[in-house]
Order: structure tokens, then C-alpha cells, then sequence
């Protein structure tokens, strides 16, 4: 799961150049763009120029290898994965906010199979319980729309794809890490913090078969 945090009043001018970058990779301007169904590599590779072209943004992301969850619970109940997502995404958003000394808005995909309503009562549920969230730092409730009507979930959705490259095996056992290589200077590091504790949260860590993650996480 991976948010994409911009200021606010930044958004017509990112997404001016998403439709550039549509048109460049031959889409209309107008078309949604979805990662998935971006199959070239070297298009891939340009739109994640692009995203690493966006200064101001912040890339944050959580990384769950289902195949090494110890609770056969989890691993059967889609939405026990999707519900611990989410709750670190928010903390980490939450700490994003408040080290900038501000608020963020919470826009999240809609999710086939899953309705809009479960994502929020999902988060109500959160506020009763103790967890590491700043909530002071979210203006809430939350939305929930599709990358159609909103946009700038597009550049989200080309975030996660670009970590999902990353980790999960294609049918000839081949990861594709160039991609996030490329957005690294994107993927949000505070001062001093650690690469692995905010902008690129892996689940188990170190990973046992992602020898290359702590060298990642670890390297400027």
C-alpha cells in the first residue's frame, strides 16, 4: 500500500505533467492511467522519471510478504492484510504531518471487493484503540474515490506498482528494482530517521529472501 504526500496547491501543476507523461508514453490526456496496464519497460522506467521528477512529493510505502505470515488467520482473511496496511500507512502519514508541522487530507483508492464504508469504519475503529497514529495531524473522515475522478490517485497507483516491481516475483522468479532505484529520492527519510521505519516499511525485516532491502534502506 503507497501514498503519495504533495503539498496542497501543488496538485494542478503535477498532474499538468501526468498528462503529459500520458501523452508521451502515447495515451490521451484524458485516459486513466493505471500502472498495470503499462506494459513496456522503458515506459515504465520514464514514468517513474517523472514521479522522481516531482521535488515536492514524498513517497510512502508498506510492504506485507503474505508468504512469510506466521497467522494462518491472516493469510486466509484478505481483509486482516489490507486492515494492518492500512493502520501503518496512516501512522506513518500522521508522523509526516506533524514533523511538517501540518495536516493531510487522506484520499484513498477504492478497492475492488472491498466497499468504501469498510475502509472507514475500519479507521473509526483505530481511534478507539492505542496505536502510534497522530490524529491531530488528519483531517478526517477520510475519502474514498476512484483514480478516474480523483486523479492524483493515478500518481499513487504508479507509486505502488513501482514497489510492487520490486517485490513480487514474476512467473520466471525475476524482481524489477530499477524502478524504485529511481523514485529512492522520492521515498520519504527524515533527518536521521531510518529509510526501513518510514517511507519503505517491510514486513518482515530484514527479509529473508530480499537480500538487497537492508543495503537499500541503509544506503544515501
Amino acid at each position: 500500500m503507497t501514498a503519495v504526500i504533495v503539498p496542497d496547491g501543488s496538485q494542478t501543476q503535477i498532474l499538468d505533467a501526468w498528462s503529459n507523461a500520458a501523452s508521451a508514453i502515447g495515451r490521451k490526456p484524458s485516459t486513466t492511467l493505471h500502472w498495470v496496464n503499462v506494459k513496456s519497460h522503458p515506459q515504465r522506467v520514464y514514468l517513474s522519471s517523472v514521479l522522481c521528477g516531482f521535488q515536492q512529493a514524498y513517497v510512502c510505502s508498506v510492504v506485507l510478504s503474505k508468504w512469510d505470515v506466521r497467522n494462518a488467520r491472516a493469510i486466509r482473511q484478505p481483509h486482516y492484510l489490507y486492515g494492518w496496511l492500512l493502520r501503518v500507512l496512516v501512522e506513518r502519514l500522521s508522523w509526516f504531518a506533524k514533523k511538517q508541522g501540518g495536516q493531510i487530507v487522506l484520499h484513498f483508492s477504492q478497492v475492488k471487493g472491498l466497499p468504501p464504508e469498510t475502509i472507514s469504519t475500519y479507521v473509526d475503529k483505530l481511534r478507539q484503540q492505542e496505536t502510534s497514529i497522530e490524529w491531530t495531524a488528519l483531517v478526517l473522515p477520510l475519502r474514498v474515490n476512484t483514480p478516474q475522478n480523483q486523479r492524483m490517485l493515478q500518481v499513487a497507483d504508479t507509486a505502488s506498482g513501482v514497489v510492487f516491481a520490486a517485490f513480487e516475483w514474476d512467473d520466471y522468479g525475476n524482481t524489477e528494482r530499477r524502478y524504485l532505484e529511481i523514485i529512492k529520492p522520492r521515498l520519504w527519510c527524515p533527518p536521521r530517521g531510518e529509510l526501513s521505519k518510514y517511507g519503505l516499511k517491510v514486513a518482515p525485516f530484514p527479509h529473508p529472501r530480499h537480500g538487497w532491502l537492508e543495503g537499500f534502506c541503509a544506503g544515501k
